[in-house]
């Protein structure tokens, strides 16, 4: 009998030492990317690239972001003489589309569901897989699953309310991030790594849905906690003021 309590102990405690936290399994992921010191203390974000399309016949696009922590991000993409300009803000967002060419652009408010998906992605920035407790991100561990050939811990991040869903799988045997899949179930997973102010950051981004390949972002500059140009988040006048279509 003794020895049947003794086994069952060994048993329970063997399987609790086997089975990591959420926070466990998050922090051994950023000791992958870096310091804690190093990432707590990541204030701006300049990354300027590309957009490689999957499909041949789809044309490349340039790509720069600038991010203030903590809630203010500038995303331009240009694809020939078309750029799509979305400005963040703290609580007010707008996104711009220009034609350099004609030499026209229109613009109008971001609410609802576009500001939120501004307002998340400049978060994703700077928490390094940290749960957004603030605003009521919570996150679970969903156990061991198979993903891209690899052994992994899969960690599910969800909001109240019907709020997104993210999920991410981290490798078991090393801890790094092996994919991500958003709330639209499109897939990214990084590649390559290149050291920017003791921080690692991919090289490539591939993104997929329903197993195809979408495009591939290519960041080729990155720097961290430089000085940002001024008025580089200011929302153009009239802006807060109108939030249907201004053409100027």
């Amino acid at each position: 009998m003794k020895y049947l309590v003794a086994l069952s102990l060994f048993c329970v405690v063997g399987l609790s030492a086997q089975t990591p936290s959420a926070s466990e399994i998050i922090n051994r992921a950023r000791a992958t990317i870096a310091d804690e010191s190093v990432l707590d203390g990541l204030v701006t974000l300049q990354m300027t690239g590309g957009i490689v399309p999957a499909e041949p016949k789809m044309p490349d696009a340039t790509l720069l972001i600038i991010a203030r922590k903590p809630g203010s991000q500038r995303l331009e993409v240009r694809v020939d003489d078309l750029v799509e300009t979305t400005i963040l803000s703290g609580e007010d967002a707008c996104i711009i589309r220009s034609n350099l060419n004609a030499k026209a652009s229109q613009m109008r408010t971001l609410t609802g569901k576009e500001m939120d998906q501004v307002q998340y992605s400049t978060r994703q920035y700077f928490s390094y897989f940290r749960p957004d407790f603030k605003n009521g991100e919570r996150v679970s561990y969903e156990g061991i699953e198979q993903r891209r050939g690899i052994r992994c811990h899969k960690l599910v991040y969800s909001y109240p309310e019907e709020g997104p869903v993210t999920v991410r799988y981290f490798a078991v045997n090393d801890d790094s991030l092996v994919s991500t899949v958003s709330d639209a179930m499109v897939e990214s997973v990084e590649s390559g790594t290149q050291l920017i102010g003791g921080i690692k950051f991919p090289e490539r981004v591939e993104y997929y849905q329903d197993g195809k390949k979408l495009h591939t972002v290519v960041l080729t500059n990155i720097f961290v906690n430089k000085p940002l140009p001024d008025g580089i988040f200011t929302i153009p006048q009239g802006q807060k003021q109108k939030p249907e279509t201004t053409v100027f």
